[in-house]
């Protein structure tokens, strides 16, 4: 039977300092999202699938680089169409703008004739396999959004603890007589939101905002079959009664995420089930090495690194005591490290207590590391950010 395919947080566009294309600008990672995106699409075709729904953040901005426009509408749009395959796309936080005037790069594919793009929350009823499916479709709306539609609605200012609980209960309402009105045998809310329970992965990458407005269980009307949602990059059932899931990414794109399938739904509209459907992802893999007390600390190093790393980013963290890191060979762990796709490396120095006058310096370099030493000192990237700055101070001081 003809599958819906729903795929969530592609976030193509997204900026990456490594392994970058001298020709399009692009880094080999930014394709490996962009990779499983097209074989979301490449499912659907193959299916034969009537709608192809993309439930937010297609892109990582509101306003992406052409390159990666072309390969959304080479590898994805222009496929589709061939196909007669409809796309839905819902804005999401990072590609919905805060001003409902202003454009995004998602109204570029609005000239496609088989594209719809929803910047505001509405209603759809389609046929499929001669049944009639209806949606609910509520795209993300940032947290001033929601304040200023509270205003307008009541006419008055509510007080700020009080809003959302407000906008609760007025989505709710919303939902329940739009949910009642659509003259469907299925019925499908399809959202870009934060869930309250649903887990959250990011350690980096920010998939929720602060003060950012979050749905509860309660607000879905019993007439909804499924809810599928966006934002949230781990993929899970957040209820069964009623069904709630994230699709989650199809791409790894948080450290967070590294233990975690990734992949797209599909739902058969005449069964009424769905299913994950499971893409490769590309490995990530943390290793935490204490060295503080070793004997031969290159030599723990190294053999804490697997042999097989050769399509892995490796995020190495090593942690030492004052003295220790100048006894460890980095040049026999980037070795060791050569063969993986990428890697960072991160120093933990944990300082002895000194006893007596603290040295008084107008060394620029060594104020800029002190300064970076404490305010980034558990950064990941730490070391790059030391090895730059040095490089440019160096060159400013002549």
């Amino acid at each position: 039977m003809p599958e819906i395919v729903l795929v969530g947080d592609v976030h193509e566009g997204m900026n990456f300092g490594f392994k970058i294309d001298p020709e399009t600008g692009i880094s080999e990672r930014a394709m490996d999202l962009h990779r499983n995106f097209s074989l979301a699409a490449k499912y659907a075709i193959e299916r034969e699938s009537p709608l192809f729904i993309i439930l937010g953040d297609l892109f990582d901005r509101t306003h992406v680089s052409p390159a990666f426009r072309e390969l959304v509408r080479k590898d994805v749009v222009e496929p589709l169409q061939e196909k007669n395959i409809e796309i839905w796309i819902l804005a999401g936080n990072h590609d919905q703008p805060r001003s409902a005037a202003r454009s995004t790069s998602l109204d570029d594919f609005r000239g496609y004739p088989n594209v719809q793009v929803f910047r505001d929350p509405t209603t759809r009823t389609v046929e499929i396999n001669s049944k009639k499916v209806g949606f609910l479709i509520i795209p993300y709306l940032h947290p001033e959004q929601i304040v200023q539609r509270v205003k307008e609605k009541l006419g008055e200012d509510v007080p700020r603890e009080q809003m959302y609980e407000v906008a609760r209960r007025m989505w709710k309402n919303w939902m329940a007589s739009k949910a009642k009105e659509l003259e469907a045998d299925f019925k499908i809310l399809l959202g870009h939101f934060y869930v309250e329970g649903a887990k959250i992965s990011s350690t980096t990458h920010m998939e929720i905002l602060p003060d950012e407005f979050a749905f509860v269980k309660e607000m879905i009307p019993n007439e909804i079959d499924i809810t599928v949602f966006g934002h949230i990059h781990l993929h899970q059932v957040l209820s069964k009664d009623p069904l709630m899931i994230y699709t989650g990414a199809p791409e790894r794109i948080d450290w967070g995420e590294r233990e975690d399938d990734k992949g797209f739904v599909s739902i058969d509209t005449f069964t009424k089930k769905w299913d994950f459907i499971k893409l490769d992802a590309r490995p990530m893999i943390r290793i935490a090495v204490d060295v503080t007390d070793s004997e031969n600390p290159t030599q723990d190093v190294l053999d804490m690194i697997p042999s097989d790393i050769k399509e892995a980013m490796i995020r190495l963290e090593i942690t030492t005591k004052e003295g220790v890191r100048a006894r460890i060979d980095e040049n026999a762990v980037s070795q060791k490290l050569k063969d993986c796709f990428y890697y960072g490396v991160s120093w933990k120095e944990e300082k002895t207590e000194k006893i007596g006058l603290v040295e008084f310096t107008l060394d620029p370099l060594q104020l800029f590391r002190d300064f970076v030493s404490l305010n980034y000192d558990d950064h990941p990237r730490k070391d790059e950010i030391l090895d730059e700055g040095e490089d440019i101070l160096r060159e400013v001081l002549g």
